[in-house]
């Protein structure tokens, strides 16, 4: 008689403080809005205190396996564990689609006894959680000690089961979409960072980090036609270190390459407003100065580089003293190539080293005087 009372009030009784709770459950579950393990972590910890659990957790479908994502109580400290769906309890909620009871797993054939003794659950309640029909895990409160739970427990876990799947398959697909989004920006990233990296590479010399041929002769054809549209002057410059193959012979490649180096950096010292820098391969390097104010200064210019390349190196263990041959040409406009512009420069040092090297010649034009050719 006592037991039919019971189940009848249980039956008739009152849902509305139950439904507050859940109510009230609801809008703390929303607070996690868009965040997984946030979500799951609310989820176990408030269900555990509706249902009074000594241990609630919640277990998610990762292939043949299900996967403790997040756990209070008692099986706190197994965050991890993983079952295998085929001969576990969670398993057969899945299969079955229904809420399971074991009211003592040392009785019943359908639990996996070692799993419930490793997490301590002499009794437990088992929910599917689902999203559009497709299961995503299983809901389980558990407890110590048998026949913990009643038919209030399982109707909780049952109104609860639906929402907290539909929410869960929500919290993963954002997380999902978010992290392919980042993956996707960071692979874009990545992509472009090697773009760059690619144009720079194809646009520079790879030892001295200067400007290649190909960057400086683009670089020029601007140049060129700017002083064009503004009736200016600017300089090509032709230049290489003297007796520089004898110098790779005698002290071998490694001293010839940091030599390059070394006199690069030179060059970029002394580089200043509209100047470029380039090699055009081994010794050999071009000068571009723009906005040239008269021929004389540009000149003046170069010597004071020339003076400065003569300046001692150390290399390794060794000092070195190197002296440069120096070609230059001017342009004002007119119709010339950029191939014929920079042609003239190399007669220009063609020149120089007929002259017994050490020197700067200019390619003589109209705007020079006999005695600075």
């Amino acid at each position: 008689m006592r037991t039919r009372t019971l189940k009848n009030a249980f039956r008739k009784a009152p849902t509305s403080q139950l439904l507050n709770k859940i109510i009230s459950l609801q809008a703390r579950l929303a607070e996690a809005h868009f965040d997984v393990d946030a979500f799951m972590k609310l989820v176990v910890q408030e269900m555990q205190k509706l249902t009074r659990a000594t241990g609630t957790v919640l277990e998610l479908m990762e292939g043949s396996q299900l996967v403790y994502r997040a756990a209070t109580g008692t099986v706190k400290k197994h965050l991890g564990l993983r079952l295998n769906i085929e001969n576990s309890f969670s398993g057969l909620c899945i299969k079955s689609n229904k809420v399971l009871y074991s009211k003592d797993t040392e009785k019943d054939d359908r639990v996996n006894r070692e799993a419930c003794r490793l997490v301590k659950a002499r009794s437990m309640v088992v929910a599917p959680l689902q999203d559009k029909g497709k299961p995503v895990g299983v809901l389980k409160i558990i407890s110590s000690r048998a026949s913990a739970f009643d038919a209030s427990h399982v109707q909780i876990l049952q109104l609860m089961a639906g929402l907290i799947g539909a929410a869960l398959a929500h919290q993963i697909f954002y997380e999902t979409t978010e992290q392919l989004l980042t993956e996707k920006t960071v692979m874009l990233h990545a992509l472009t960072q090697a773009e760059r990296k690619l144009q720079y590479q194809a646009s520079h010399d790879y030892l001295t980090d200067l400007p290649n041929r190909a960057l400086f002769q683009d670089e020029l054809i601007t140049a060129m036609h700017k002083t064009q549209q503004q009736n200016g002057l600017l300089s090509v410059i032709y230049m290489d270190i003297d007796h520089f193959k004898s110098i790779n012979d005698t002290l071998g490649h490694s001293i010839g390459d940091a030599l390059l180096q070394a006199f690069a950096s030179r060059l970029k010292e002394w580089l200043t407003g509209e100047c470029l820098a380039a090699r055009f391969g081994g010794d050999e390097f071009v000068l571009l100065m723009g906005q040239v104010k008269n021929p004389q200064t540009a000149l003046q210019r170069i010597e004071d580089l020339l003076q400065k390349i003569r300046e001692p190196y150390t290399l390794v263990d060794r000092e070195l003293r190197i002296t440069s041959s120096i070609g230059m040409a001017f342009f004002t406009g007119g119709d010339i190539t950029v191939d014929a512009f920079l042609n003239q420069a190399d007669q220009a040092l063609y020149a120089a080293k007929h002259a017994g090297r050490n020197t700067v010649q200019v390619y003589k034009t109209e705007l020079l005087s006999e005695e600075m050719v």
